[in-house]
């Protein structure tokens, strides 16, 4: 299967999603794609704030 991203008018969402359903084509949108990427990640998080500072630091201030 090969995913194709198309940007269209607002307008004319309606008729893509109509005929994506016709032709058995899955589709998804942008804000859909974001809610499954939120839902995919973990929820409990065994991590403190300064954990969290400590890594951010070294991201931010590595050569």
């Amino acid at each position: 299967m090969t995913q194709i991203v198309v940007t269209v008018p607002n307008d004319e969402v309606n008729f893509l999603t109509s005929l994506a359903q016709k032709m058995g084509w899955k589709y998804r949108t942008g804000t859909n794609a974001l809610d499954r990427f939120i839902e995919s990640c973990p929820k409990d998080i065994n991590i403190s704030d300064e954990e969290i500072q400590e890594e951010v630091n070294a991201v931010r201030y590595s050569k």
